[in-house]
């Protein structure tokens, strides 16, 4: 959406190799929160431990679109969405990300 503010979209990061998906165990950030480089996003679970996201982005989280507790998430989903100023945030209040009314895409295929 153009009339959206700048933002960063923010995807299930794949923590190893084997990950196809993951579920998020708690969020340590909430709606307008600051994030700096090195933040905790939130806790993930995979198939082989429970790591934590990193943010490597700065400004302000501006959604979360996954509920804590979310199970099987796949890698490359929409998760958080940041923005530069806190004045931004309000703007995603009804945000439901990228892909809301958009139709499923296809799987990528596996890698070779």
């Amino acid at each position: 959406m153009s009339s959206l503010p700048e933002h960063q979209l923010l995807g299930m990061p794949g923590l190893s190799p084997t990950m196809t998906v993951g579920n998020i165990v708690k969020y340590h950030v909430k709606v307008g929160d600051k994030l700096a480089a090195g933040d905790m996003i939130c806790d993930i679970e995979t198939d082989k431990a429970t790591i934590g996201w990193e943010s490597m982005e700065e400004g302000y989280v501006a959604a979360l679109l996954v509920p804590e507790g979310a199970s099987e998430v796949p890698v490359g989903k929409i998760v958080v969405v940041v923005v530069d100023s806190e004045a931004s945030v309000k703007a995603f209040a009804n945000y439901k990300g990228p892909d809301a009314s958009a139709p499923a895409a296809a799987a990528p295929p596996p890698p070779a």
